[in-house]
């Protein structure tokens, strides 16, 4: 979200609380006014999460125009729940855990001819310029990519929400629908699982930095 936009929607946060608005605060402000019925507010918040549930969707399905499909509805479900949402988490915790259910469930209703994800596109990062992508970052984000390919869905839904998307495991809890201790017993044998498939891959597990 732009400066430009954080300055507008930030003027609408409750009186007093001006200063000390951050982006979190905007973003529930814009799911209010979703609420409201508030196109130009929807279309801020796509603009801001289009990309990152097309990523986190695309690596759960390896299928980039069903991750397509599935980003529409998954923001078309915020449009028709924004009302429902309490504000008890963070905007990016409801909206993954929206992407997560669509996402799997698209799986379950048919079979898709995905592709491998080492041969799968970069996805650009919309925070990142392309100056700062330097070719050793790209490659140890190949390597791992393919290595999350060859864990299950549970351990790499722990992963590619820690390391791609920033979530605590708190949050990752609340999207996967399971208890935090479980989050981190499946981070522990998913980080296991992948050292030794860098290893395998030539490449020291200690370059790639993931959250504990």
């Amino acid at each position: 979200m732009s400066s430009a936009q954080l300055s507008v929607m930030s003027a609408q946060v409750p009186a007093g609380q001006e200063d000390r608005a951050t982006s979190e605060d905007v973003e529930h402000v814009l799911v209010a006014r979703i609420a409201q019925g508030d196109k130009q507010a929807f279309e801020l918040l796509f603009k801001h999460y289009g990309e990152r549930v097309f990523r986190y969707a695309f690596r759960l399905i390896s299928n980039a125009s069903k991750a397509e499909e599935v980003t529409n509805d998954v923001m078309l479900e915020v449009w028709k729940n924004a009302a429902k949402f309490e504000g008890r988490s963070k905007v990016s915790t409801w909206i993954l855990g929206i992407t997560r259910h669509v996402a799997l469930n698209a799986v379950r209703r048919k079979e898709f001819n995905t592709i491998d994800v080492e041969h799968a596109p970069e996805i650009a990062d919309p925070n990142e310029s392309v100056a700062e992508v330097d070719r050793d970052r790209t490659t140890l984000k190949a390597a791992l990519r393919s290595a999350l390919g060859q864990l299950s869905t549970e351990h790499r839904d722990v992963v590619e929400l820690t390391f791609f998307h920033g979530c605590s495991y708190q949050e990752i809890a609340a999207i996967v629908q399971c208890p935090e201790n479980t989050v981190k017993t499946r981070m522990f044998h998913a980080k296991k699982q992948l050292q030794g498939l860098l290893v395998e891959a030539g490449i020291d597990p200690a370059s790639v930095e993931m959250a504990s």
